[in-house]
């Protein structure tokens, strides 16, 4: 793309449980490597030892305290910076990251512990170039995880948590997070994702051919 290597983006994507987050992230990495960028696609949890920790979460929530549950979430966090973030970011790499610290604010902070405390707490980690926030009503998030995977709702995924989520992702205000509409058809949400990303991508990209 450029004989200059240009400074790596952390695109995060956000939101409630079955707003199609990963679904976006998926289409616009594969849309973004068709343009010649150099991506990463990864997510949090992550695959590592903490990670597989917190999935554990999903089936026995009563092993762990509010407490304990975020500190498994710092960890696994401060792994992820370590082994993929940091080192993707000087690479030049543009990262998609499926959930980052916000939704430890927005679903911790769900359980009564202080969001903006949370996000104090993750000052090792990177911050974002741009955090997509997916918007949809509870009800057709609830209806993509019943009847469009299959699934049953696990510990977090139950509607009285989720507006508690919700609510506090509203709270949450950065000059880098843009709200999506998530509630149209996945190529709309497309369209607007890929709007947003390269309003970021191609002035840097650009500058860096210069």
């Amino acid at each position: 793309m450029s004989n200059q290597q240009a400074r790596g983006k952390l695109i995060v994507f956000e939101g409630t449980d079955g707003t199609g987050k990963t679904t976006q992230r998926n289409l616009l990495g594969q849309y973004l490597q068709n343009q010649g960028y150099p991506v990463i696609i990864t997510k949090e949890p992550t695959e590592g030892p903490y990670g597989m920790k917190i999935r554990d979460l999903y089936r026995h929530r009563n092993r762990y305290s509010r407490e304990e549950e975020l500190e498994l979430f710092l960890a696994d966090r401060r792994h992820h910076v370590t082994e993929i973030l940091h080192p993707g970011l000087l690479d030049g790499k543009i990262i998609l990251c499926d959930r980052y610290y916000f939704s430890t604010a927005a679903y911790q902070g769900a359980l009564g512990l202080d969001p903006e405390a949370i996000l104090a707490l993750n000052d090792f980690a990177p911050e974002p170039d741009l955090v997509l926030l997916f918007q949809a009503s509870l009800d057709i998030g609830l209806q993509r995880i019943t009847a469009g995977r299959g699934e049953t709702l696990n510990n977090f995924e139950q509607r009285e948590f989720l507006e508690k989520v919700a609510a506090i992702f509203s709270t949450i205000k950065r000059p880098y997070i843009f709200n999506v509409d998530a509630s149209g058809p996945i190529e709309d949400v497309h369209r607007l994702v890929v709007r947003y990303v390269m309003d970021l991508l191609q002035p840097a990209y650009t500058a860096a051919q210069d």
